[in-house]
């Protein structure tokens, strides 16, 4: 049997970065949730252009420094959402100038691992609370 000429479509992508200051992560907050800070990934646009799109767009902060964390794959399933699968790529980042932050058009705030409850998603969240997302187990793959 030979396979359909449709191509099937894949997870979506985004890419996030992990910004830390004495001992907090830098979260982007929306109505009902929090997130790292980052994105979709448009088509055909480079991982790490993108992040540093959304970055600007979310903080108007630019970035000094990036080094590649992990991917997490992981099925969406939040409310309001049609549920697909998505490929998170994320990086540690330096920002720039994290002064910058506070004029920033995104509502943010640093928070502690315990106050990461709100942060989706979840997978990502899963992963940061265990410890277990790092460059030496750059992969957490998902089941569905």
């Amino acid at each position: 049997m030979s396979e359909p000429d449709t191509p099937a479509i894949g997870p979506r992508v985004g890419v996030y970065a992990l910004v830390g200051q004495n001992d907090r992560l830098l979260l982007v907050e929306y109505p009902g949730h929090d997130a790292l800070p980052g994105g979709a990934v448009r088509t055909g646009e480079p991982v790490e252009h993108a992040l540093r799109r959304t970055l600007l767009d979310q903080l108007g902060a630019t970035i000094a420094e990036l080094d590649f964390c992990a991917v997490v794959e992981h099925g969406t399933n939040e409310p309001g959402e049609t549920p697909a699968s998505e490929i998170v790529v994320l990086f540690d980042v330096t920002l720039t100038d994290a002064d910058r932050l506070i004029d920033s058009a995104q509502p943010h705030r640093w928070a502690n691992e315990d106050e990461l409850s709100a942060l989706r998603p979840q997978a990502v969240r899963d992963g940061l609370v265990a410890g277990t997302l790092s460059a030496e187990h750059p992969w957490r793959a998902w089941t569905p």
